[in-house]
């Protein structure tokens, strides 16, 4: 069963939206594993849109001088071009700005939290630190831990979500994900960018993970991921209590005559 049904529209073309029922039970059958998965849970998730349309969003993902970029040449990360959230996508083909929106919506929230038992998860509109993300020949990740809140929104990190766009891509080119156990004595799970793979992981300061190998794919080439993060509400102890509507009294709008 697909998780997306694609609709043709005479102006927008082509457009295709996440179906709630297929991803529940997609959720259901991975939330075990995703539970139980070493260093820390997370789930590796093949054929999620299908490779009609996968292929279709490689295509119009923007290569290097496609799009304005911003690229990152640090000691911990190199020849990584991102954020490009800046200039709210600006440039970006629809069917990803659109891929964008889907990754926001109720339907995929009940998949996370479904698959993941984390509720009231809260999505990222303004995708800060996410979006597209293309790193070049020779680039590279640290391992590290992510940020662990939202500042602007005072809300604490609990999920990634990265979702590759890579055709063809061979396993000598490197960028593999890594993901390593809390002291950074060893890598206990390697995983590829392939096109059309999804990986949901969780959040923790020692849930170490990066791809730290330059590339090795040949120039003009890149490894492309869609990444969305997601977030819970801390309770306040000085919140409000909770209530329902408070309707005016004598003002419900009936008649008495």
């Amino acid at each position: 069963m697909s998780v997306a049904t694609i609709e043709e529209g005479p102006l927008l073309g082509p457009s295709f939206f996440l179906s709630r029922t297929a991803l529940r039970s997609l959720a259901l059958a991975h939330r075990d594993g995703y539970g139980a998965a070493r260093p820390y849970p997370h789930v590796v998730i093949d054929g999620f849109l299908g490779e009609r349309l996968a292929s279709g969003l490689a295509e119009v993902f923007p290569g290097a001088s496609e799009a304005h970029w911003k690229r990152r040449d640090h000691q911990e990360q190199a020849a990584r071009l991102g954020q490009l959230q800046r200039k709210a996508f600006e440039g970006v083909h629809g069917a990803l700005r659109h891929l964008l929106s889907e990754l926001s919506s109720m339907s995929f929230l009940d998949f996370l939290e479904t698959l993941t038992g984390v509720q009231g998860l809260i999505a990222d509109p303004h995708f800060r630190g996410a979006g597209l993300h293309l790193t070049l020949r020779g680039g590279h990740l640290a391992l590290h831990a992510d940020f662990n809140r939202d500042r602007f929104r005072a809300l604490s990190r609990r999920l990634t979500v990265l979702y590759y766009l890579n055709p063809g891509w061979e396993a000598a080119w490197g960028g593999d994900l890594e993901l390593w156990n809390a002291d950074l004595t060893r890598c206990e799970t390697k995983i590829a960018p392939l096109l059309d793979r999804l990986v949901v992981m969780a959040h923790g300061d020692t849930y170490w993970h990066g791809h730290p190998s330059p590339l090795e794919c040949p120039e003009g080439r890149g490894r492309a991921a869609v990444a969305a993060y997601f977030y819970t509400a801390e309770a306040s102890p000085d919140a409000p209590e909770a209530h329902s509507a408070i309707w005016a009294p004598g003002r419900s709008g009936s008649s008495t005559e």
